[in-house]
């Protein structure tokens, strides 16, 4: 659902009342909502919010902001649910790659390297490990429940883990997954082909879900509380 230009994440459930939150590190909406709401009752519910949600999610942004990635030796940085040390290594005879040493990223750049050009290694390299990994899962679960993607894309995204275009059969799925546990990135995997048949999240599509990935709502939980 997306309202006045924000995605809206909707989530119907067993319950008696509607639940709005904002969560890091991206601002990302998420409405809990009693089984028997229509959209536009949700809607309502939102834009009724919407001075305190604009607030939220600025404070939200600007406290990753404020804590911005240097890219320097020290730092952590997880790969795959887990939590490593970034070790920057410069010398003029190397050339620019990554590799994982013990409990060390260490990447290699020239001594004048500046900070905006080892994160973008950094990235390229996440980019280059996450890629296999989402294919294999696609394959999986195009088997599954019998869907087939036509294209998919991994890039940085602002709001969403992953971003499927039903009518087309294109998914995007979020470059920041590569830092998440296995088990967190099939779910999104799941998810985002589960759109495929049901565009939105109805019972159907919890239905689909739940068949053939039981527990997801707690990988789900697990997946936006891991830390960047």
């Amino acid at each position: 659902m997306v309202v006045n230009g924000v995605d809206i994440e909707v989530e119907r459930k067993p319950i008696k009342n509607l639940h709005l939150a904002v969560y890091p590190p991206d601002g990302r909406v998420h409405v809990s909502a009693p089984q028997s709401y229509t959209d536009e009752q949700i809607k309502l519910f939102v834009l009724k919010k919407w001075i305190w949600l604009v607030q939220k999610r600025k404070e939200t942004t600007s406290y990753i902001f404020q804590n911005e990635r240097e890219y320097v030796s020290g730092e952590a940085h997880y790969y795959k649910g887990e939590l490593y040390r970034l070790k920057v290594i410069r010398d003029n005879t190397y050339t620019f790659h990554v590799e994982i040493q013990g409990d060390y990223i260490n990447v290699y750049v020239y001594e004048r390297t500046t900070k905006e050009n080892i994160a973008n290694i950094l990235w390229n390299w996440y980019k280059e490990q996450i890629t296999p990994t989402i294919e294999l899962y696609v394959a999986k679960w195009e088997n599954i429940l019998g869907v087939k993607v036509a294209e998919w894309t991994v890039q940085q995204m602002q709001s969403s883990w992953g971003k499927c275009h039903k009518d087309t059969g294109k998914i995007m799925f979020n470059l920041q997954l590569a830092k998440k546990p296995l088990n967190c990135i099939e779910y999104v995997v799941a998810h985002e082909l589960t759109h495929l048949i049901e565009q939105n999240h109805t019972d159907k599509f919890r239905h689909i879900l739940g068949t053939y990935l039981p527990g997801w709502q707690k990988i789900k939980e697990q997946l936006n509380e891991f830390p960047l």
